[in-house]
């Protein structure tokens, strides 16, 4: 059965796509990034690991080596679900016709320079903050940087003193983003990248530089004046690809600094690790073990994928003796289905949204939760056409944020990166109103 599942699921996604490519791409573009992540995640990726006979969530290499428990029984239980929750992420978007503008609008170009200087110095400000926390840490990024530090890269999370400044990281994201889609030189634009994926190196931020890129593909691809033909998906598609085999692949070589001994040729690769990578739906499928082989652990209800975002923004000294209730129930339950020894530290491992849904609702959260966010979706990208530029900056810093949410599974994680990464178009949108006309001679584009 569990071929039919998959068959099912395939043919979900593959209508899905259809849809998209219907209407236009542009036009929906959280659901697109969804979409793409709900095939590596939730398809591909689970499906490679059932053939290759893969028996625990972690895998029985290195440390993980005869951990865990075997999760064989549930490969096609968990499938079922995925196919089931995935039916409803669809129909809970498609549900209804999508509404198209009647007109289309861009940025007086005289006014393009004008913000452009104001995006630029947002980024100056927001980078500013950052550094200045972590030198108030007391560590010194060239220090890291030279190769005189013990310190590695990416071995930071935790040096900046404020979680308020800190995140002001996700705000250099957007920057970059808006100055791209200004039409800013593009020497600028690398060199705004560049010095911004240093500062997400230095404090660990990994998924930083990922959304990164992926936020330019967006706005490079899905310009209003390029035409979406089926070899620039092709090309923007194999670019895609090879960015995320190489940093998988020269991870270590990153995070020790070796820069030098980085590989970048593609026959290198190995390309299993990929897999690894985005193995999240294991995680799904032993939590889905986990309790039903411990019938006494309750779901949490939603306490952490809704409470959370709460105590997760108020301050610390709010709390008894100045310390937060963490972890969340739901990281602590999905902590214990590891089954690893006691005294190994948390790996940090993390379920997919649809994983959340089950900690927090059992199966009736596979079965309402992803029909509501798909109908959540359609609300986001209904109040925000992309026939607005405030519309289509809107769209593509929802979907980053939706990124986190999809592959990490976290909701208050999410509200937290929707926020700072919105943060700089918030503050920007009324100048973009004002310098919004109606385009000369639009045409609307399907």
């Amino acid at each position: 059965m569990i071929w039919l599942y998959i068959t099912i699921n395939l043919i979900t996604l593959i209508s899905a796509f259809q849809y998209v490519r219907r209407i236009g791409p542009r036009q929906v573009i959280p659901f697109v990034i969804c979409l793409a992540l709900l095939a590596v995640y939730c398809l591909f990726t689970p499906t490679y690991f059932y053939m290759v006979g893969r028996e625990t969530s972690m895998g029985d290499d290195g440390l993980y080596q005869f951990t865990g428990k075997r999760i064989t029984d549930y490969y096609e239980k968990g499938m079922f679900f995925y196919m089931v929750a995935n039916m409803l992420f669809v129909f809970g978007f498609v549900w209804k016709r999508y509404p198209f503008g009647n007109s289309s609008f861009c940025i007086d170009q005289k006014n393009i320079s004008y913000l452009q200087k104001y995006v630029l110095l947002l980024y100056a400000f927001f980078f500013s903050i950052v550094v200045a926390d972590i030198a108030i840490s007391g560590i010194n990024p060239l220090n890291i940087l030279l190769g005189s530090s013990d310190e590695n890269l990416f071995g930071h999370q935790s040096i900046t003193n404020s979680y308020y400044f800190r995140n002001c990281a996700d705000c250099i994201i957007t920057t970059i983003i808006l100055f791209a889609y200004l039409k800013g030189n593009k020497y600028k634009v690398g060199l705004l990248t560049l010095l911004a994926f240093v500062l997400f190196a230095i404090m660990g931020f990994r998924y930083r530089i990922i959304l990164t890129i992926l936020g330019l593909i967006l706005v490079y691809s899905l310009d209003k004046n390029t035409v979406i033909s089926n070899n620039r998906v092709i090309y923007v598609g194999l670019i895609l690809t090879y960015f995320i085999f190489f940093i998988t692949y020269n991870r270590w070589n990153f995070i020790h600094g070796r820069f030098s001994e980085l590989s970048y040729n593609p026959v290198e690769f190995e390309y299993g690790m990929f897999f690894e990578q985005t193995r999240a739906g294991l995680a799904d499928f032993n939590l889905i073990r986990y309790y039903e082989e411990n019938p006494e652990i309750q779901h949490d209800y939603g306490l952490t994928m809704f409470g959370y975002v709460i105590i997760k923004a108020l301050p610390k000294f709010l709390f008894p003796n100045g310390e937060k209730p963490y972890p969340p129930p739901a990281l602590t339950i999905l902590d214990n289905s590891l089954e690893l020894p006691r005294q190994w530290a948390r790996t940090g491992e993390a379920t997919l949204h649809y994983g959340s849904f089950y900690g927090a609702f059992g199966w009736f959260g596979f079965v309402l939760m992803p029909f509501l966010m798909g109908f959540w979706l359609r609300f986001v990208v209904s109040r925000n056409p992309v026939t607005t530029p405030l519309g289509f900056l809107k769209q593509v810093v929802f979907s980053l944020a939706i990124f986190q949410f999809v592959t990490r599974g976290y909701f208050p994680q999410f509200v937290d990166h929707f926020v700072y990464i919105s943060l700089p178009v918030w503050l920007l949108s009324g100048l973009i109103k004002r310098s919004t006309i109606l385009q000369p001679d639009h045409e609307i584009t399907h």
